[in-house]
């Protein structure tokens, strides 16, 4: 990038915060009645609840280091000779009762950083386990754990984890108990076996915490150990079972003073060289007769980035990324989706996951809230910034498209104002980009995504010792759409707006009330919002939906979305309700996730658990949930009870049991646009049993089931295995079937305005019979701690076969016309089917229908080999191989299949990437 085009790109990208800080400010203004009852909600809560008394059961003591400690995991250090702290007390498998074997540690710190050293006594050294693991990866060990809430808030903490083999987990906790181990800190840790037991040797350099200034620091802190063989784990301060409660719970630290928070610097430049290997299509008889000139087979590229993490005053942390590179980054697994829904994948390119807990939204004060049947809109999913392009090329021909955005630039603000108030930014600009057609040699270019800016705010205020707390969350795309074409693909500006906060309503905080509300709008050309509202996330076309529309004529859209529940989060008494709504004109998915809306959703949910021993059980649990749906129309569209009954063995065997029902209610998505389907009674079961995770060889089965009154049914089932083969080496492997008869599967729909009965559409649908067989295997090498080798391996086979084509009889029913029957013909020529609804006696023309029969066989490989040579320092080496086959029958045939699929020559690309951690 040349300077001049560098300089244009940021004075772009300051003119769109302009505009984002402009539309957050009038949002600020429509929402200002809601914050001024939300703030009046809390001062009140606030002189109902009184104060809380949050005094630590223990208080212990760092010692300020008058030599140099080496970190090695000997404990020679004289700061290491005198007594050092014990008494950790057990939440498994005897709650409240002393550890079974002791542990010693001390807290030393001086100017750059805090020391932990342990020491874990063991009767039995010999049966320490401790296996080599990639970080962050659960290695079923003995290992030792430190807990620092050094902005002593009490809801948010850093972790570090160690097992006996040196292996290392570290990541945040918000909300008091949400564990993230998607950040990845810059210490060392050290241990040594003897015979004694073994020992944990710590260096947190203070550069990785946030805290703001103090003379004397009070910070909160916990220390746990497993011991695996016999699954205990034990801690500083109970934990009991019937409850979710950890940092708010952990000791205080005293004894740090004379420490200034460090200036943070960190610097992560990285240079990455990819090959693609790429099987040449054959040639294009419609192209007469040419090969397709943009797959040469090889290609090589060559990218260089950085990333940056600098610390601001007080608390505040700026994360910047320029071009940056996720070629480590695992393929997601292959899907097939029958839906008319988009398939959401989890994010895992480092930059939008490391952090990405600041941005958590309308879930925080209860430690888990129950759904069914419900899932929160995503105001913020980041794999929007980046994603395919949206546009398409207009010319016939060979075609070359990205398919991703490249992302120019990154920035990422967190922190805290004060001790009570965070706040988070994030702004990301992505390129345009351009598709390429060639048409008879001839080469055209065409612009296939515009120039984007994405923003996001987010704030948090907790009050009363966090037992009140209220928030905002604000986002805004903009599109610099240049392309006349593009303005009728995409939204060229839109922005939401979400206000959420919690209330524990009881001293004891067991009583928690939990929300949130938030609106969205966009703004297009008028050919743009009528697709949008034909999506299949509104469906307004509905024709007999009295509540919605579509408006011809709009330009501009706005909705709402909203969700409150109550839950008991202590006790053996388990109770949650939840009542929620998504408005049919709520559209966050410019820069957010949610697949459908006009939805009213509601729940109670109760129960009770054991958490006592009994002569079977070491817990166990029974519940039951009723659930409804409705539609702004006032229709119920979900109707479902259930009943769980979960428990664990003395021998740490485990299973569950689901039975449940959904009654008779309507369908308003089924016909996808269309009128009302009835959706009749089902009943679907559920089985699960999971061993002894602490055995070499361990597993998980798992099957369920439904059967309905419309002769609809399905079998799932599958079988996860883990394999500890050696001290280095595990091996998952999990094969899964599944079996699926749907007797009234959407195929399509064709105006006839003779059908009256469907509003002058027939909608038409087959009997599906879909089996799908697939298996995912992982294999872990862990050579050292901070050398590894993972695959991953997913070959996939699914087929369709449709039967009995017929379409809808009449709205709001389960009945339907079968094509054949009476009058009504039927035939199947050239892989199409030829329908004549009245059979040429009537006015209905006759139409056809492409075959919906599929097979679908895919393999995916990744390998990715990762070398941590310096602490924060990487070097990658990643393949990555996919092959797809598709034909048009249905049938299974698994030798044959696989025989084929394995036969096809593979995409190889193979990457290498390396990253130099610098920082002070």
């Amino acid at each position: 990038m040349t300077v001049p085009s560098f300089l244009h790109l940021l004075l772009s990208f300051f003119i769109f915060l302009r505009i984002f800080f402009h539309h957050l400010l009038r949002c600020l203004m429509r929402f200002h009645s809601l914050l001024t009852l939300a703030s009046l909600t809390i001062v009140l809560s606030h002189n109902l609840v009184g104060q809380a008394s949050s005094s630590p059961t223990r208080i212990i003591a760092a010692q300020r280091l008058t030599e140099s400690i080496k970190v090695d995991g000997q404990l020679t250090e004289r700061a290491w000779q005198q007594p050092g702290s014990r008494g950790l007390i057990q939440r498994e498998p005897q709650e409240g009762a002393p550890a079974s074997e002791e542990t010693e540690f001390w807290i030393a710190y001086d100017e750059h950083a805090l020391y932990v050293a342990a020491r874990m006594y063991d009767a039995r050294p010999d049966s320490i386990i401790g296996r080599f693991a990639r970080r962050d990866e659960n290695s079923e060990s003995d290992h030792i754990g430190i807990g620092i809430d050094a902005s002593f808030d009490r809801r948010t903490a850093y972790y570090f984890v160690v097992n006996s083999a040196g292996a290392i987990e570290d990541g945040t906790i918000s909300n008091d108990t949400h564990r993230d181990s998607r950040w990845d800190g810059v210490w060392d840790v050290a241990v040594q076996v003897d015979d004694d037991g073994w020992t944990a040797e710590f260096r947190i350099p203070f550069s990785q915490l946030r805290f703001p200034e103090r003379d004397r620091y009070v910070w909160g802190f916990e220390l746990s150990r497993r011991i695996q063989r016999k699954n205990e784990e034990s801690y500083l301060v109970l934990h009991p079972r019937d409850d979710f409660v950890r940092v708010s719970r952990w000791t205080e630290l005293h004894g740090i003073e004379g420490v200034k928070p460090p200036s943070r610097v960190e610097l992560l430049p990285y240079i990455a060289a990819t090959g693609k290997f790429i099987e040449r299509p054959p040639a294009a008889s419609f192209n007469a007769g040419r090969t397709d000139p943009f797959v040469f087979g090889r290609d090589y590229l060559l990218n260089l980035g950085a990333d940056a993490k600098i610390g601001l005053s007080g608390d505040m942390t700026l994360d910047v990324t320029l071009n940056p590179d996720f070629a480590q980054v695992e393929v997601d697994p292959a899907v097939v989706n029958l839906t008319a829904y988009e398939i959401r994948f989890d994010e895992k390119r480092p930059f939008f996951v490391e952090g990405s807990n600041i941005l958590r939204f309308g879930r925080g004060g209860a430690a888990y809230l129950q759904d069914f049947n419900w899932r929160d809109p995503s105001f913020f999913y980041s794999r929007r910034i980046g994603r395919a392009p949206q546009g398409s090329v207009t010319r016939a021909g060979f075609h070359d498209i990205p398919d991703r955005t490249t992302i120019l630039g990154a920035s990422k603000l967190s922190g805290k104002i004060t001790d009570t108030w965070s706040i988070a930014a994030l702004a990301a600009v992505t390129e345009r980009e351009y598709g390429h057609t060639d048409s008879a040699g001839v080469r055209f270019s065409e612009e296939v995504e515009p120039l984007t800016f994405y923003g996001v705010v987010r704030s948090l205020k907790e009050f009363n010792g966090a037992r009140q707390a209220i928030g905002f969350l604000g986002t805004i795309v903009e599109r610099d759409l240049r392309e006349p074409r593009l303005k009728d693909v995409l939204n060229n500006r839109a922005a939401s707006f979400g206000v959420d906060g919690w209330m524990f309503l009881d001293h004891d905080r067991m009583w928690v009330v939990t929300g949130w509300a938030g609106g969205s709008t966009i703004s297009g050309t008028q050919r743009r919002l009528t697709a949008v509202q034909r999506s299949p996330q509104h469906y307004f076309q509905r024709p007999d939906a009295e509540h919605v529309s579509v408006d011809p004529n709009a330009t501009s859209m706005t909705g709402w979305a909203s969700r409150v529940w109550l839950d008991k989060v202590k006790g053996n008494w388990l109770f949650n309700a939840a009542i929620g709504a998504v408005h049919p004109r709520f559209e966050p998915n410019d820069i957010g996730f949610h697949t459908s809306t006009d939805q009213i959703n509601m729940h109670i949910f109760g129960g009770y658990a054991w958490y006592e021993p009994d002569a079977i059980f070491r817990t166990k649990q029974i519940s039951a949930a009723v659930y409804r749906d409705y539609n702004f129309g006032k229709v119920k569209v979900g109707e479902t009870a259930h009943v769980v009954f979960e428990g664990r063995l003395l021998n740490y065997w485990a299973g569950s049991v689901i039975y449940g029902r959904k009654a008779e209610t309507f369908d308003d998505k089924r016909t996808r646009g269309g009128p009302l389907m009835k959706s009749l009674q089902s009943d679907f079961l559920y089985l699960a049993v999971v061993s002894d995770t602490r055995l070499p060889l361990s597993g998980f089965y798992y099957a369920n089931g439904s059967s309905g009154a419309s002769g609809e049914w399905h079998f799932n089932t599958g079988l996860s295995l883990n394999w500890k083969a050696s001290r280095t080496l595990s091996i998952r492997v999990r094969p899964d079937f599944y079996r699926l008869r749907n007797t009234a599967q959407y195929i399509t729909a064709r105006s006839d305005p003779a059908m009256t009965e469907t509003y002058g559409v027939r909608y038409i649908f087959g009997t599906l019979d879909q089996k799908l067989l697939s298996a995912t295997m992982r294999l872990d090498w862990a050579f050292t701690p901070t050398l590894s080798l993972q695959l991953f391996l997913q070959p996939l086979l699914s087929t369709g076969s449709y039967s009995d084509i017929k379409e809808l009889a009449q709205a709001g029913t389960f009945t339907f016309n079968r094509y054949g029957r009476g009058i009504s013909t039927i035939r199947f020529e050239n892989n199409r089917y030829i329908i004549d609804p009245d059979g040429g006696f009537g006015p209905a023309p006759a139409f056809t229908v492409h075959n919906p029969d599929f097979n679908f066989k895919s393999l995916r490989a990744n390998a990715v080999l990762r070398w941590e040579y310096s602490p924060g320092s990487t070097f990658y080496f990643v393949w990555t191989n996919q092959k797809v086959d598709i034909e048009n029958h249905g049938e299974l045939r698994f030798g044959s299949d696989l025989s084929r699929l394995f036969r096809d020559r593979p995409d190889n690309i193979f990457a290498v990437k390396m990253t130099y951690w610098w920082g002070r």
